[in-house]
């Protein structure tokens, strides 16, 4: 398994610098998919909670300031009020929360929760995030209308303003930046500095066409889009050349009903969220559903209106909105 989901799960996170204890570890069977008869492919692995969370009590230090800056924080501590976007950087775990709103850093091996912050640009709907090769963050706010750049050391810098309506997916690849802009049903592409480059998609149902996207992600040398009111995922070129579809409408087997977020990584397994059916559903590459992860039954591993997802070498994690946590499976040998 990857370096840190080990510790991700078994340490007590500290928020504010302050410890606390951590949950008592889950003592049950691990939930595998798909279920038998065929053979495993997926174990759940843990989550990292939210309503569960409980930070130590803030110093009156901690509060007065709140108090100035407005801020008001949950009464019950909840690390999360709605995890929305999730990626991996390094040996941290990135998560956009849209209704806190805020950006967090979880960072296993020091056992600390961390907020990502812009001072003169406060998060307004922050929903998707991309890491670039030099560990630039993007991250796009939708309710700002774009995205907004935080360099190691560089501050933070907006791209898209006056070119976006509501961004909710960003992928960096190949020296650019793709971006979703689900109103104007295209895919809007910048240079990471910010002057845009291109775009592609436009409205409609032909090969090609998008209608109301919502997710992107790089992989090797394509780009996966949520094609989401179409009910399928695009794949194109680095330069936006459509290449193939997959997916329709329905709600069994590899059907889609809300599909939110899309990941690859692996033996080129391609992975999709949907929202309406609690569940992430598995692909080969050439769009053959192979399984599904999760549903709506109470217990370990079973989500509701799950989102973002990211992969880090055989974990998979997924933003599981509605309960308020990371969840994490590891994906095991074999097929994808």
């Amino acid at each position: 398994m990857t370096r840190h989901l080990g510790s991700l799960l078994a340490s007590g996170l500290l928020l504010e610098a302050c410890a606390h204890p951590a949950p008592a570890p889950y003592a049950g069977p691990r939930p595998e998919w798909p279920p038998p008869p065929e053979a495993p492919r997926a174990r759940w692995a843990g989550d990292v909670p939210g309503e569960r969370f409980r930070p130590a009590e803030r110093s009156w230090l901690a509060r007065a300031a709140d108090s100035v800056l407005g801020i008001e924080r949950d009464a019950q501590g909840a690390l999360f009020t709605r995890p929305f976007g999730v990626t991996v950087d390094g040996d941290r775990l990135l998560v956009a929360d849209p209704d806190a709103p805020a950006v967090l850093a979880l960072v296993p091996a020091r056992g600390r929760v961390e907020r990502i912050a812009c001072p003169d640009r406060p998060w307004t709907n922050p929903m998707a995030l991309a890491v670039g090769p030099d560990r630039t963050l993007f991250v796009a706010d939708a309710g700002a209308a774009a995205v907004v750049r935080i360099g190691p050391g560089s501050g933070c810098t907006a791209l898209g303003t006056g070119r976006l309506e509501r961004p909710t997916g960003v992928a960096v690849a190949a020296g650019r930046v793709y971006v979703v802009d689900t109103p104007r049903h295209e895919v809007v592409v910048f240079s990471p500095e910010g002057p845009e480059i291109g775009r592609f998609g436009g409205r409609g149902e032909a090969p090609g066409k998008l209608n109301y996207p919502t997710a992107i992600a790089a992989w090797r040398d394509a780009l996966l889009v949520v094609d989401a009111l179409n009910f399928r995922v695009a794949r194109y070129t680095l330069d936006g050349v459509f290449v193939a579809a997959f997916g329709e409408a329905g709600d069994a087997g590899g059907g889609f009903v809300r599909p939110k977020a899309v990941a690859a990584g692996g033996k080129d397994a391609i992975y999709v969220s949907d929202a309406q059916r609690d569940m992430v559903l598995v692909f080969a590459w050439d769009g053959a559903f192979q399984y599904a992860i999760g549903g709506d039954e109470p217990g370990p591993g079973q989500l509701a209106h799950p989102a973002g997802l990211a992969v880090d070498g055989d974990v998979l994690y997924v933003a599981d909105s509605q309960n308020r946590r990371l969840q994490a499976y590891q994906i095991l040998g074999g097929r994808p």
